[in-house]
């Protein structure tokens, strides 16, 4: 009886340890870099740098088709080396002033909206902060986005041009834009499709609407047909970046 038990006991012993070499065989055979389990997200997200790349290469294509396009122009027109010169000459004019509108380094004009903000003129209720009825940075800093978001092309906030390294944040009862102070009312306006650009602002649910009737602030929008955003009055200085070849994001040498 007891050599009976003895034997299934080692039988048993035997078959898990036959099992658990098939499991180990099986587990190395699909981690030794021919199967690896990959999940749903890593290939999701594959797919979206794959997609990314395949628009920058496509961009690129579409540049090199313009460029060469615009050199059989050249040629076929059998300009003269002035005319060329001239022509070329123009081309790089055409690309400062792109560049110096976009960058918020020349002063620029076009349609758009004004939107005037203010503190409220009512009265408090008993349950609210002085603060509440007031304009804060962040108030400044969610109008701007929505402004972005609805295609605006240029901005200025009482006269300070809104640039890539703007910073606006409170400073005692003045709020500080490009390190200038500035009090209220604040006047932002706006280059860009001034229908669009209202109703992101003053749509249902909008912050401009949330701001004007429930927080009670003067939150008023008008347009302009033909407004002047001036250019960024600031000095830039770059301390630490340097021109390069095209590379992607991340690359290093």
């Amino acid at each position: 009886m007891k050599q009976g038990k003895k034997k299934r006991a080692l039988l048993v012993i035997f078959c898990f340890a036959v099992c658990f070499a098939l499991i180990l065989v099986t587990q190395t055979n699909i981690t030794d870099g021919k199967y690896v389990y990959v999940s749903s997200s890593v290939l999701d997200y594959y797919e979206t740098t794959i997609a990314g790349e395949q628009q920058e290469l496509d961009n690129i294509q579409s540049l090199i088709r313009e460029t060469e396009a615009k050199i059989e122009g050249m040629i076929s027109e059998d300009m003269s080396e002035e005319d060329a010169h001239e022509a070329f000459q123009n081309s790089l004019i055409s690309d400062v002033n792109f560049y110096g509108m976009a960058s918020g380094e020349m002063a620029v004009r076009g349609p758009g909206i004004t939107v005037t903000i203010d503190d409220s003129q009512r009265e408090i209720y008993f349950w609210e902060s002085p603060n509440d009825v007031i304009v804060h940075d962040q108030d400044l800093l969610l109008v701007l986005n929505e402004l972005k978001l609805a295609g605006a092309e240029a901005i200025s906030i009482n006269g300070q041009r809104i640039v890539d390294e703007t910073s606006i944040s409170c400073s005692g009862y003045t709020v500080s834009i490009n390190g200038r102070n500035y009090a209220r009312p604040f006047v932002i306006r706006a280059v860009g499709d001034g229908a669009r650009m209202s109703a992101a602002l003053l749509g249902p649910g909008c912050y401009g609407t949330i701001l004007r009737d429930y927080y009670g602030l003067i939150f008023e929008v008008s347009f302009d047909s033909d407004m002047i955003i001036p250019a960024y009055s600031e000095n830039r200085t770059y301390d630490y970046l340097e021109p390069v070849d095209t590379v992607k994001e991340g690359e290093s040498n």
